[in-house]
């Protein structure tokens, strides 16, 4: 792993020397079986920021009254995640929000209100 030319930003590898110095017992790639190295390794994880959102109630409340009937059957959320995400018990990730944002503007919400809250959140992605 160290080996690797792309290590020092990796965030698999920061936990795997984390765990050499704190953990009994920890799993790792094998290294010998992966054929992967510099840019072409699937296994490279980046931190990296996210503004995540917490609740729609606003912008639904915008909806004409006519469009809001059976509006989360258009989303990709059952009806209990619906009202979950709807309310900010749980947070959208930003792909997610631009699923929602044009789903919202299909229906004639009024997009500039926004979420009705953001928060950022350091995600790890795959680069």
């Amino acid at each position: 792993m160290a080996s690797c030319t792309r290590s020092n930003t990796c965030a698999r590898y920061a936990q795997y020397v984390k765990a050499l110095t704190c953990a009994d017992t920890f799993e790792v790639l094998n290294v010998k079986h992966l054929q992967c190295e510099g840019e072409k390794c699937p296994y490279h994880l980046v931190s990296e920021k996210q503004v995540w959102a917490r609740g729609f109630q606003r912008i639904y409340s915008t909806i004409p009254a006519g469009r809001t009937h059976y509006f989360y059957s258009r989303t990709p959320y059952a009806r209990r995640r619906f009202y979950k995400a709807k309310n900010g018990e749980i947070a959208i990730d930003p792909d997610m929000q631009q699923h929602l944002i044009s789903i919202f503007r299909e229906h004639g919400a009024d997009m500039s209100i926004g979420f009705d809250s953001y928060e950022e959140k350091d995600v790890l992605v795959e680069k």
